[in-house]
């Protein structure tokens, strides 16, 4: 097998994605799913199925956003409850 150059990759590769997408919208398969998986697929996804991907993702990224500051208040609920008890561990 010959070694591609960067512009038949590109191509072999769009292609592979296209058809991917193609074959998963045929069985009905979650499209935008695995566009969020795969980002390079996201450009052969038709326009409602591109909104819905960037809905999706919005809506992914503000729960992980939720996520991260959830676990920093625990964090720091944690240190000062730690905090106090060293505090009051001493004044006995």
């Amino acid at each position: 097998m010959s070694k591609l150059n960067a512009e038949e990759r590109k191509a072999r590769d769009n292609q592979r994605f296209s058809q991917r997408v193609d074959e998963r919208r045929v069985k009905g398969e979650d499209v935008v799913g695995y566009a969020l998986a795969n980002e390079k697929a996201f450009k052969f996804l038709t326009k409602t199925e591109k909104h819905s991907f960037k809905e999706r993702q919005a809506t992914l990224a503000e729960e992980a956003k939720l996520k991260k500051q959830q676990q920093f208040e625990l964090k720091t609920q944690q240190e000062l409850e730690k905090a106090e008890a060293e505090f009051t561990d001493t004044e006995q």
